[in-house]
């Protein structure tokens, strides 16, 4: 309705369905019969109808005169608004994954948008992202949220590892729940241990593996840091035992917002160049 009211100022601007058509690259046609819409939804005529044009009924001129100015001058703060590119830019995104293997990718976006104001909220334990604010938030394993549109950006192969030197090879330090692997898949992988520490933190995992402190079902983001810092002292327990999806969810609009995309788009050559973030083990050797 507000559509057609701007297009009913716009033409009693012009006294002509045929200018106001031709200023709005639109059709004489297309115009009356968006206007008689409205006359029907408000129930009053608008405009007095003639083969010299038209001009505004009492009713239609009050209206003019009351919201004409304001309706326009809205437009046009509308129109400035949707041109003119956001200056922050809210991200959510686990911290392990932000700091380690998509840092290139953040660097990079960063460097191309040096004017707007990046707020990055790093947390390794999922928020509920329906109860805070953000523009784009990247997530690991599958996302059940259908309030979010998604898009799938990577994927991480996840093996059991530990440092050469292990002390306690007896101990599984496991940082994944039921809620995140099948229970059947982590029951069976549990059985390969005689105790088993729960660690709800995958930075805290990757630290007690490179202690020796036991064997870390981690995913490849991790074996890949954990190998960089430690290279020649790391191991595989283990083949590939499952992988996990890396997805990127906004809200409100099937497409995500330029600089969302912008983002995507430095992930998206950030997984190229990753062997962690594409299914497979990363070489140790």
């Amino acid at each position: 309705m507000l559509d057609d009211f701007l297009l009913f100022v716009e033409v009693a601007r012009r006294g002509s369905y045929s200018k106001a058509a031709r200023d709005l690259a639109t059709t004489a046609p297309t115009l009356s019969k968006r206007i008689l819409l409205l006359e029907e939804r408000l129930g009053e005529s608008l405009f007095i109808r003639s083969s010299r044009g038209v001009k505004l009924t009492s009713f239609g001129k009050g209206l003019f005169e009351q919201l004409g100015e304001t309706t326009l001058n809205l437009h046009k703060a509308v129109t400035e608004s949707s041109k003119s590119e956001a200056v922050s830019f809210v991200l959510h995104c686990p911290q392990n994954l932000i700091i380690g293997q998509l840092y290139p990718a953040l660097e990079a976006f960063l460097l191309e948008k040096r004017h707007v104001d990046v707020v990055i909220e790093p947390a390794n334990t999922n928020v509920l992202l329906s109860q805070t604010s953000f523009d784009l938030a990247i997530r690991g394993g599958e996302q059940r949220d259908s309030s979010f549109y998604q898009k799938k950006l990577a994927s991480i192969a996840v093996c059991l590892v530990s440092r050469r030197d292990c002390k306690s090879r007896e101990r599984l330090i496991m940082p994944y729940s039921k809620t995140q692997i099948s229970g059947q898949d982590l029951l069976s992988i549990e059985r390969q241990y005689s105790k088993v520490s729960r660690v709800n933190d995958i930075t805290l995992v990757r630290k007690l593996v490179a202690s020796g402190m036991g064997v870390g079902l981690l995913p490849m983001t991790e074996i890949a840091d954990l190998n960089s810092e430690m290279f020649g002292h790391i191991q595989y327990d283990s083949e590939i035992l499952f992988t996990r999806p890396m997805y990127a969810l906004w809200a409100n609009k099937p497409k995500p917002s330029s600089l969302s995309q912008d983002l995507i788009t430095c992930i998206e050559s950030c997984v190229q160049n990753t062997p962690a973030l594409q299914g497979r083990k990363v070489d140790l050797t």
